[in-house]
């Protein structure tokens, strides 16, 4: 379904992280909103920014300026990492390999998940069973993501 939407939604999710854990968190009200930002802004835009989820800004510009040095790097280095099937679709990928809705993404792209074991959910989740695959430069890289991951997460 196409929208007009004219910029992307920014939603604070702040609420959301101040109930986290809290077994009655879908009785709040401030959650119950910030569930229907969210709603509301996959099903239009297809996209939002998020602020008030407590990652570090220091952590959030090292993670940009080691993505920069990666997408920098020559296509040959960067292949090396390349996205497959087999590493549970994490990698890299060229620009145009990323297919939305059947039409070619024009960026590049790298991907890392929360590593999957096999098995852990069971049928649900073996497409995305496997490790990251990490690149070599930059050499931080792997670290700066694991912790950005794990906040995220």
């Amino acid at each position: 379904m196409a929208t007009d939407f004219k910029s992307i939604p920014l939603i604070d999710i702040s609420p959301l992280i101040a109930k986290c854990g809290d077994p009655l968190m879908d009785k709040d009200p401030g959650v119950a909103e910030v569930v229907r930002q969210l709603d509301r802004a996959c099903r239009e835009a297809g996209f939002f920014y998020v602020k008030g989820h407590g990652i570090p800004d220091s952590l959030i510009r090292e993670v940009r300026t080691v993505s920069h040095k990666f997408f920098g790097l020559p296509y040959e280095e960067k292949l090396k990492i390349k996205l497959t099937p087999a590493a549970g679709y994490r990698g890299y990928q060229r620009v145009g390999e990323n297919i939305t809705k059947g039409v070619p993404d024009m960026h590049e792209a790298i991907d890392f998940y929360r590593e999957v074991k096999q098995g852990m959910y069971r049928d649900l989740g073996r497409t995305m069973e496997g490790c990251n695959l990490w690149p070599c430069d930059p050499p931080n890289m792997k670290t700066l993501m694991e912790e950005y991951i794990d906040r995220c997460t």
